[in-house]
């Protein structure tokens, strides 16, 4: 069957699903695109995301770890990290690499980038259906799956790693978050 793009509509919103995960309470957020097909009919997506607001103590992980320019700083990347010390969002206000702190719109478009790469296979895991190491943004770095650029992460206990995955299970440790990023 043909389909055609007629309309599509992105928007993030607070969905009913609720699930759990280690005694935490996770409301997962939920991107929909309609489409509509040659024969009429409209279908609806709904991809499962974790918490945009917790994103903030997250992003710093990803700058630090992932985002410099030779790795996923680069515009041609399908996982793209921007950062203050990395690629900069186009600007006017002449922010360039080292010049000013990340920008909350560089941060949106990271938190974009993130949930992105994989977005059926995110919504597996918010879902509860798969593990959190199942997602790319962990099996690589992790070198759970092959990784051009070799570990970003220890293959355990490491902080980054941590924080990563308790955002992803809805309840983001800070302290992982801020060891993760300490002497990068």
């Amino acid at each position: 069957m043909k389909r055609r793009v007629a309309n599509v509509s992105v928007g993030i919103a607070a969905v009913a699903l609720v699930a759990r995960f280690g005694g935490s309470v996770v409301v997962p957020a939920a991107c929909s695109a309609d489409i509509t097909y040659d024969d009429g009919g409209t279908r609806v997506t709904t991809i499962l995301a974790p918490d945009q607001s917790q994103f903030n103590t997250v992003s710093p992980v990803f700058e630090r770890r992932c985002g410099t320019l030779d790795c996923h700083g680069q515009v041609g990347r399908p996982l793209r990290i921007y950062s203050g010390l990395g690629l900069r969002l186009p600007n006017d206000a002449g922010n360039i690499p080292g010049s000013s702190a990340t920008t909350p719109d560089e941060i949106t478009a990271n938190y974009r980038s993130v949930i992105g790469l994989q977005p059926e296979q995110m919504t597996r895991v918010i879902a509860g259906l798969d593990p959190p190491d199942s997602l790319l943004i962990l099996a690589k770095p992790l070198m759970l799956e092959a990784h051009k650029g070799g570990p970003a992460f220890a293959p355990t206990g490491d902080p980054g790693a941590g924080c990563i995955t308790t955002w992803i299970l809805g309840n983001v440790d800070a302290t992982q978050c801020a060891q993760a990023v300490a002497g990068f």
